[in-house]
């Protein structure tokens, strides 16, 4: 008769585990006093075993298949033989576990065969069920689907990433699954694309890599989410842990690479999940974290026996609930500000690109007569045409706007955006505005980083200009100011076979559609996309400048695609930034999605040799060539075009129009054409150390 029958409800199961090493033994024993379910027991040879499993009387016996002397098959020969313990249920187990392993085990009498190392709770019985809280049979599940059936409760229909070993699990479970997975060529381009899906949705994206150096290529697109505050999950394989600190190849734990500690820098959250029965509780903490509050990256480790092990999912699903009301003096406080001010302005960040708030702000500025400004980042959340529009405030920002500002604003208002030098001009003094500078963001950490603000709000973008529209009566009487975003003037390109680069994105967005959604690179393309592109709407602009990576456009755009496969999606990077990151064109030909990239060609790093031109007078060379953009990504799989001069483009619309996969366009532009713009080296630098006051010398006689 089973020995676990005759226990009484609720006691835990008996379990002896024989195994000659003895780390390993030690490692279960502290596993064990974290499952009130498992009473473990351990011994480290089969003699010692035999003798005392009278007893011990166990439920289990976990052997160990090859140990010195009485090695585990013999031994389970011996109790299955015998008529006083022939009811208890004999587990092989190994490291090295074959087919033909296991039938031995089994024809000695096995119940089953576990492939080290050992997760205790696969110890209970196969297809071990609970009870839930109202008595329903909850079936156990591999730890991997239950994963991803958690991804797919969290409204995760595409993940990015690559495979190997120590995640195969989870990439396993994937296939049973309506989840679209999108296989990178780099685990940098898996972030860039869960990054871009997060900028383009506001939802949640995943990328999913395996340990060590998998883990490590994924660093920079992980702290480049930390830096814009986008909502990633990144999940790393790893190996299991009782291979960890033995130098098993590509460890990431603690006792190995320490990827946690790493991550713990540039995540909300970063862990490795301890155990299985942890698992779906640490994720939906990994979850909300992401999405709370200002949304970041989180990051969890997983084990590959965590992974493999069977448990039962909770039945709650937990529901984070976020939200509250300002105070109503604070608001009108507020409003009465900007009523009362002669030269108001709103500066907004990219805090305000979702949830709403885009039109919450647009009806909130025309209420209230006031011009608006955004940050690079944030360039769209207010339409660029709007008669309030100011454009883009910072680098390669409009003059219109620092027009403004230097005419000394009395009242700024700046919400969602952390007012860093980007945003700012190398810091202008004039948004420490004469009167009240209202600094509104969700994270309190960013409120007074760079300025005193007069007035400090802690709160989401979106419920606070919903509060002050709620306050504010409907337009009436006269239309708004008329305002104009002002661009730059620069002459076209004289150099033969060369454009302007701002010529070219005249013709690019000429020929796309009005919606097309654009992500763009760092370099001296950005100041003129920044400049150049007119924009209306909030989320036809992607940029990840708050860490200023090069190659994360292709990546940002292969998700924005994803995220929105109706509308165009163009990529502007730079040759530098092609070179960088240019075999996700293959990505982008194996998922057939119709992402356009123009790389703009001066066959050299650009802003580097400028910005090193202008703080040290002299220009180095740091040329890009020899790249052959068309023949890289003819070969990567894209068809390809090449423009050198005005109206080119246009006679190539039909390629961008219906071409169904990527299309890579090498845009030879005219170095020489450079975009004016604020010195924001010398604007942070430290001032001058005062010269000394000349005194005269102190004389001290020595006999």
């Amino acid at each position: 008769m089973d020995r676990a029958a005759l226990r009484s409800p609720g006691s835990p199961c008996r379990v002896l585990i024989v195994d000659d090493d003895r780390l390993q033994l030690r490692a279960l024993e502290r596993r064990a006093r974290d499952l009130e379910d498992l009473e473990v027991t351990v011994v480290d040879n089969a003699i010692d075993a035999l003798l005392r499993i009278g007893s011990l009387q166990p439920d289990v016996v976990v052997l160990d298949a090859f140990m010195p002397g009485v090695d585990g098959l013999e031994a389970c020969r011996r109790l299955t033989s015998s008529p006083s313990t022939r009811d208890t249920k004999v587990i092989l187990t190994s490291a090295a576990m074959t087919p033909d392993l296991e039938r031995a085990a089994i024809a000695a009498g096995a119940h089953r065969v576990l492939a080290k190392p050992i997760d205790l709770r696969a110890l209970l019985p196969r297809a071990r069920e609970e009870r839930d809280p109202i008595g329903e049979l909850v079936p156990a599940m591999r730890g991997a689907d239950l994963i991803v059936s958690m991804l797919a409760e969290a409204g995760v229909d595409v993940v990015f990433g690559l495979p190997g070993g120590a995640i195969s699990t989870v990439h396993d479970a994937l296939l049973d699954t309506s989840i679209r997975v999108v296989t990178n060529r780099h685990e940098s381009g898996s972030l860039f694309g869960a990054a871009g899906y997060a900028h383009a949705t506001g939802k949640l994206g995943v990328a999913i890599v395996t340990s060590g150096p998998g883990a490590l290529n994924a660093m920079t697109g992980l702290a480049s989410a930390w830096c814009d505050g986008l909502p990633v999950l990144l999940l790393v394989g790893d190996v299991p842990r009782g291979a960890q600190g033995k130098g098993v190849l590509q460890d990431s734990s603690a006792h190995g690479l320490q990827i946690v500690e790493m991550a713990r820098h540039v995540t909300k959250l970063a862990t490795e999940v301890p155990r299985a029965s942890a698992l779906p509780h640490v994720l939906r903490r990994a979850i909300a974290t992401a999405l709370s509050g200002r949304r970041g990256p989180v990051m969890l480790t997983l084990p590959l026996d965590v992974t493999a092990a069977a448990i039962a999912p909770p039945k709650s699903s937990g529901e984070v609930v976020l939200g509250g009301r300002l105070s109503e003096s604070i608001v009108d406080e507020l409003i009465d500000l900007v009523r009362d001010a002669r030269r108001p302005l709103i500066v907004a960040g990219s805090g305000v690109r979702g949830g709403g708030a885009p039109a919450r702000l647009r009806a909130v500025a025309e209420r209230l007569r006031c011009p608006v400004a955004t940050t690079p980042k944030a360039k769209g959340v207010f339409p660029e045409s709007h008669p309030l529009a100011l454009g883009v405030l910072g680098m390669g920002g409009h003059l219109s706007a620092r027009r403004y500002l230097d005419a000394n604003p009395d009242v700024v208002i700046a919400i969602g955006t952390s007012l860093g030098d980007m945003a700012t001009d190398g810091f202008s003094p004039q948004l420490q505005a004469s009167r009240a500078l209202v600094h509104i963001d969700i994270d309190a950490r960013q409120i007074g980083k760079s300025y005193a603000p007069t007035h400090a709000i802690v709160a989401a973008a979106a419920d606070l200009l919903g509060e002050v529209a709620d306050r504010l009566p409907a337009l009436d009487g006269p239309q708004p100011r008329a305002l104009e975003v002002n661009r730059q003037t620069l002459p076209p390109s004289h150099v033969i076979g060369r454009i302007a680069p701002q010529d070219a994105i005249r013709e690019i967005q000429k020929l796309l559609p009005r919606d097309t959604i654009y992500t763009v690179d760092s370099g001296e393309h950005f100041l003129f996309a920044v400049q150049y592109l007119e924009i209306d709407e909030p989320d036809a602009f992607i940029v990840m400048t708050g860490l200023g990576s090069m190659g994360q456009s292709i990546g940002a755009a292969i998700g924005a695609q994803l995220a929105h496969p109706h509308r165009t999606v163009a990529a502007i990077c730079g040759d530098g930034c092609f070179a960088m990151n240019a075999f996700e064109i293959a990505t982008a030909v194996a998922e057939r999605l119709p992402i356009r990239v123009f790389v703009f060609n001066d066959g050299r790093l650009g802003m580097v040799e400028n910005g090193h031109e202008k703080v040290y007078g002299r220009r180095p060379q740091y040329p890009t060539t020899p790249l052959d953009v068309c023949e890289v990504a003819r070969g990567l799989g894209a068809s390809v075009l090449r423009i050198d001069g005005i109206d080119q483009l246009a006679a190539v619309a039909g390629t961008l129009r219906d071409c169904v996969g990527p299309v890579v366009i090498d845009v030879r532009i005219d170095h020489e054409i450079v975009l004016a713009k604020q010195d924001r080296v010398s604007a942070m630098a430290p001032p001058p150390a005062p010269t000394p006051t000349p005194t005269t010398p102190h004389l001290r006689v020595i006999n």
